[in-house]
């Protein structure tokens, strides 16, 4: 593996503290060491994805929107996913984003479209099969490899529990491919979100307390986030940036489901 070579520009991220707890992100280092604790200094943060990702990054704007050491640039693309290249080609628009932004931190939303075969050379590998899986852990591995290349952590946000049944047996293994692939892409760290909006059984939580107010977390289609959900979604986030990458960060707003 190559070594990552963490952030420069003025930017103080560095990873080894620990995880957000009541989660198991996976990151891969060359920074074994917890750091001491220091200034953020000012840091550029690129938020991509699909739907899921809008969802997520209207609610980091609101979150960090007014921190003068962050600059957040929004890139989200809704309906677009990792598999669909004539539709938006990801790969091309990262690169894109990396050279004009050159952010410190990439964090990464997708996956709520990419259930679906893929194709390969001409063929046609049935989404969840082995072919599958190991295409799109290539696809995958590339898109994070992409960033950490230009010296920008990569911070991949798995996907929420989802409400139809099938439907979230494949987010599962969508997850399960970025908590790998997170153990082998240097600067890379995944950041579950499963068990946040889930219930206390592990069930699909629609609503929530939050904040000691009784809310809606989830839209109708039981995929996407409510507004509430989108800040509670973002809250966790940006505590999880300043404990991955040991910086003292606070939300905004924050809003926290009632446990």
């Amino acid at each position: 593996m190559t070594t990552f070579k963490p952030p420069g520009a003025g930017c103080r991220f560095a990873t080894g503290a620990p995880t957000p707890s009541g989660t198991s992100a996976t990151t891969t280092t060359s920074n074994a060491t917890p750091p001491t604790a220091t200034a953020i200094g000012h840091c550029t943060v690129l938020e991509i994805g699909d739907s899921l990702g809008n969802d997520l990054g209207w609610g980091l704007a609101r979150e960090l929107g007014h921190d003068h050491a962050l600059r957040l640039v929004q890139g989200d693309k809704s309906s677009s996913g990792l598999l669909t290249p004539w539709f938006y080609d990801w790969p091309k628009k990262e690169r894109v984003l990396l050279a004009q932004y050159k952010p410190q931190l990439v964090i990464i939303a997708f996956g709520a479209n990419d259930e679906q075969n893929l194709k390969v050379n001409g063929q046609v590998l049935a989404f969840g099969s082995a072919p599958w899986v190991s295409a799109y852990t290539d696809i995958v591995t590339k898109m994070a490899s992409a960033a950490t290349k230009t010296g920008a952590y990569v911070l991949w946000t798995g996907m929420p529990i989802m409400q139809p049944n099938g439907y979230r047996q494949g987010m599962m293994l969508i997850n399960s491919v970025f908590a790998k692939v997170a153990t082998t892409v240097p600067g890379m760290t995944f950041l579950p979100t499963w068990e946040l909006f889930a219930n206390s059984k592990g069930q699909f939580a629609e609503a929530a307390r939050v904040n000691n107010l009784p809310s809606l977390l989830r839209e109708p289609d039981g995929i996407h986030f409510s507004y509430v959900g989108e800040n509670v979604f973002a809250t966790y986030v940006t505590r999880s940036i300043g404990i991955v990458y040991h910086v003292p960060i606070s939300p905004e707003a924050a809003m926290y489901i009632d446990r």
